[in-house]
């Protein structure tokens, strides 16, 4: 008898059983929607879920990122080499999954009652802690409270705003808001909201947590180290026996790293050598599409950002296009002054795509009334990998219409802290996130934790609020498009391209199937889902 399905359908359930990250169910489910039958899709899941996954070893990665005040403290780490430390031996309630959507974590379920009002999250039950400690609802209510009050510097402060009360309830832990949240889970799966062990109401921020691995090392910048958590609370994992994260910011040796041998995996491959990294034996290249935004802020409370005008001159002046054939090789696809992507369900698709257009500078200019001051735009590859070269090129296109841009090399180490959020206009990129309402509300709203042009546009404020609260998607999405319209007229930061996520690889290793391109290195889970090859 003939199959009803052509037999590439069980090729790709081959693949998508050895991604570690579907459970049974879900792979279930997705061998119906090929119209496999159960007892294929069984023998499919049997062979080859995780069997491509091999257990022990001890894996080095190299990460272009890493600064000398990196920090375990919960709510405050950035960078890709520090937030992975975190995420590799904390915990967060729920986690974002390959395809979209949560999976459990601490969690095992999550659910709204009273009109939206009120999240309740089942803990797992005898999850311990790598001191020995057993997780209890208070750790998470003491570790969500850091967030919360006049004082906090967390960059989840703006998300938790909402909350209006959080407790423990047995093994529950309820949260009360004080309106609505459609998107509140997905809050908290962001890096920030990792869990500690508590006493007294005091969060141990040394390091401890229920990740897939004990932190063994910590230098800031630097390095990190653990080896496996044997208590861990998912089955299976992690594979490997130890780990290791090398800061590594000359891109040519976390390249010559990777050749070598030194490193199995780096993070980011320079875009220009991307095509020839992936000719040598025994790599591959793996570069991640998934709305990962480069940005340049302006200060909207200093002169001459404080101009709408001016504002939007500097957005025609940027050639797009060219930015992302010569800067990025095609790694990358064209921004519209906002961080929605065009695969989001909210992206608002009837803005006209911004263009590099040197008469429309000029027009913008005049009524701004600029006389040729020179304007600074700070860069360093701690932004991204050739931000230098991207505003050689930003600077040569301002000229043609009239701007005096010089571009400021930073050194990368220092950038986040004494550069970002303190210079008037830089370079800088931002992670993708679930939901509009993440990064909206993380970076560019009235009071953002993390906002970095100091704007605040109260109708655009309002309306993001607005959003939050609405349930149904189609009114939602109306709300959206405007918000998008907004920050493309008259926002105060440049968004001129999703930039993909290069990895280089070792052939050596197995990455359990599709790589999540949120953030770096498997969205900083790369040591829980990887592996060496069997």
């Amino acid at each position: 008898m003939k199959t009803k399905h052509p037999p590439q359908n069980e090729q790709i359930l081959e693949r998508f059983a050895k991604n570690s990250s579907m459970s049974r169910r879900q792979f279930m489910e997705r061998a119906a929607s090929f119209g496999i039958g159960a007892a294929a899709a069984s023998t499919i899941w049997s062979g080859s879920a995780k069997a491509a996954q091999k257990s022990g070893g001890h894996m080095v990665v190299g990460v272009g990122a890493g600064e000398t005040g990196d920090t375990l403290d919960i709510g405050t780490t950035g960078g890709a080499h520090n937030i992975t430390i975190v995420e590799t031996v904390r915990s967060k309630l729920v986690d974002p999954k390959t395809g979209g959507g949560l999976e459990p974590d601490l969690a095992t379920e999550w659910n709204p009652s009273n009109n939206g009002l009120r999240w309740t999250f089942k803990l797992r039950k005898d999850v311990e802690f790598h001191s020995g400690k057993t997780l209890v609802a208070q750790d998470v209510v003491d570790s969500m409270n850091l967030h919360r009050g006049e004082g906090s510097e967390s960059g989840g402060a703006s998300m938790m705003k909402v909350v209006s009360d959080v407790r423990a309830d047995g093994n529950d832990v309820i949260f009360d808001l004080s309106e609505p949240a459609a998107d509140f889970p997905y809050y908290l799966a962001q890096n920030m909201f990792t869990i500690g062990p508590s006493k007294d109401g005091a969060v141990d921020q040394s390091g401890d947590g229920t990740g897939p691995f004990v932190l063994e090392e910590f230098n800031p910048g630097v390095r990190g180290a653990g080896k496996r958590n044997s208590n861990y609370f998912k089955d299976g994992k992690p594979y490997l026996d130890s780990f290791e994260l090398i800061s590594a910011n000359d891109l040519t040796a976390l390249s010559n790293g990777l050749i070598s041998g030194n490193f199995h995996a780096i993070q980011p491959v320079d875009p220009k050598i991307a095509s020839n990294l992936d000719a040598v034996p025994g790599i591959s290249v793996i570069s991640v599409s998934g709305g990962s935004t480069i940005t340049m802020p302006m200060h909207a409370d200093k002169a001459p950002f404080d101009n709408v005008d001016f504002r939007l001159a500097m957005k025609y002046s940027v050639n797009r296009a060219e930015l992302r054939d010569k800067v990025f090789q095609g790694h990358a696809s064209l921004a519209n002054d906002h961080p929605v992507a065009p695969f989001d369900q909210f992206y608002n698709a009837d803005i006209p795509q911004r263009d590099f257009d040197p008469d429309k500078t000029k027009h913008h200019l005049k009524k701004a009334g600029y006389s040729g001051e020179k304007v600074q735009i700070h860069a360093s590859d701690a932004a991204f990998t050739g931000s230098v070269d991207a505003g050689i090129l930003y600077a040569e296109n301002a000229r043609k219409a009239g701007i005096d841009l010089e571009v400021v090399r930073e050194p990368i180490d220092g950038y986040w802290s004494n550069v970002w959020g303190k210079v008037p206009y830089c370079y800088c990129y931002w992670g993708a996130r679930p939901t509009p309402d993440l990064i909206l509300s993380l970076a560019y709203i009235c009071g953002a934790a993390w906002g970095d042009t100091n704007w605040c546009h109260e109708k655009f404020t309002n309306l993001v609020a607005a959003a939050r609260v609405e349930l149904d998607t189609a009114k939602r999405k109306a709300i959206y498009a405007d918000v998008q319209w907004i920050l493309h007229e008259v926002g105060s930061t440049v968004v001129p391209i999703f930039q993909n996520l290069v990895h280089g690889v070792s052939d050596k290793i197995d990455t359990g199937g599709d790589v999540l391109g949120a953030h770096p290195l498997d969205t900083f889970r790369v040591f829980e889902k990887w592996s060496f090859k069997a």
